[in-house]
């Protein structure tokens, strides 16, 4: 059979190109204890931080019990006094030096950036209204930065590769022999490469509604590879590129040949293939070895191979008359929809069922016998 040769083929090739496994997640209390598991993150402003470790209870932390946090590629969030009489937030380091610098948001949800100058406990705001006046109160004994000139705001804008490069001139005027360094943050999310094999059932809607009633449902099947970006809440992204084989066949019907010399019957016989590109986005519940989730998303079919055909038989003749209705010239188009359950073991690859919903316009250039396809689909896939 096809599929289960190309479904071995896209496993070994997804094997050597993926890693088998990521390192888990850490956070470091202000007790100074290191636990580890896999971090999410609560609320728009990314305040609380959730920590999943298996056979261990939930925990939920915030920045009054967290030092810092993050992954095996850099911290994701370190705690943080806003002000001289402020409370702890966490927000992401981006220099680390004589005078330190983060970004984060503040009570309003803005987006922000922070000083700590040197021997500070506490950060300070900066915003872009005032920060030239911060800046010339907090930076200065540098001849080279002159915040009074406009030519040095301009130089250092009010975006990330202004301020960071404004922080590390300033540093390496004042502290020529303590070296300063950019920070590169975790952005906390994880890109997996998968594969998945299935069948699919699919049904046409026909220009011609006679037909409708004599469906032969008829199987395909598809596989493929798809690339699941995950972030540190319950949502994530798929992005898909799966080969369908379309199959459905319709009739016969008996066909008015306004002669009494001879019958006729039509049918009509579907079948051409689909490299379908959804772009998904993924709800998942909860964090036990058997997780649920749902998903949904447009989907876009390149169309080849085709070999639809109406099929005209008259009773005289042995053989059969087919024309050729080719297959969707200018692509499919429409969304999809999913259910489905995780398989998630430590060390292991992780094992997905789903079944799927799709619903994609088509359109043959030669004869309009039908302008759209529904698919019910069942798949298995492994993430590596």
């Amino acid at each position: 059979m096809k599929f289960p040769s190309l479904f071995l083929a896209l496993s070994l090739t997804a094997g050597i190109a993926a890693a088998q496994s990521a390192k888990q997640d850490y956070v470091v209390t202000t007790a100074g204890d290191t636990l580890r598991g896999y971090i999410q993150t609560e609320n728009k402003y990314m305040q609380l931080v959730r920590l999943h470790r298996p056979g261990v209870a939930r925990a939920k932390f915030d920045a009054t019990q967290v030092s810092s946090y993050g992954t095996a590629a850099g911290p994701m969030g370190v705690s943080r006094i806003v002000g001289a009489h402020g409370t702890s937030q966490f927000m992401v380091p981006l220099v680390q030096g004589h005078v330190n610098l983060y970004s984060g948001k503040n009570e309003q949800g803005d987006k922000r950036y922070f000083l700590q100058p040197a021997d500070s406990a506490y950060v300070i705001e900066v915003a872009p209204s005032t920060a030239r006046l911060i800046f010339h109160r907090l930076l200065s004994g540098c001849s080279s930065l002159d915040f009074s000139n406009d030519e040095t705001a301009r130089q250092y804008p009010y975006t990330y590769s202004g301020m960071t490069r404004l922080i590390m001139n300033y540093n390496a005027c004042q502290q020529p022999n303590q070296p300063s360094k950019v920070i590169k943050p975790s952005t906390g999310w994880h890109a997996s490469l998968g594969v998945k094999a299935g069948v699919n059932k699919s049904d046409f809607a026909l220009y011609a509604d006679d037909y409708a009633s004599t469906h032969t449902q008829a199987y395909g099947y598809q596989a493929g590879a798809f690339l699941h970006i995950v972030t540190r809440t319950n949502f994530s992204m798929q992005l898909e590129a799966t080969y369908l084989a379309l199959r459905s066949y319709y009739g016969p019907i008996a066909t008015n040949t306004g002669t009494s010399l001879y019958t006729a019957n039509s049918a009509i016989s579907l079948a051409y293939s689909q490299l379908q590109l959804p772009f998904l986005i993924r709800y998942t519940i909860g964090h036990g070895t058997l997780r649920p989730y749902v998903n949904t998303g447009p989907s876009y079919g390149v169309n080849f191979n085709g070999r639809s055909a109406l099929i005209y038989q008259r009773s005289d003749r042995s053989s059969s008359d087919k024309q050729s209705l080719g297959r969707p010239e200018l692509g499919s188009l429409g969304w999809t929809a999913g259910a489905g359950f995780l398989i998630v073991r430590p060390s292991f690859p992780t094992l997905s069922v789903e079944a799927r919903f799709d619903r994609l316009g088509d359109y043959f250039d030669n004869l309009e016998y039908y302008t759209y396809h529904r698919s019910l689909r069942l798949d298995l896939g492994i993430t590596f």
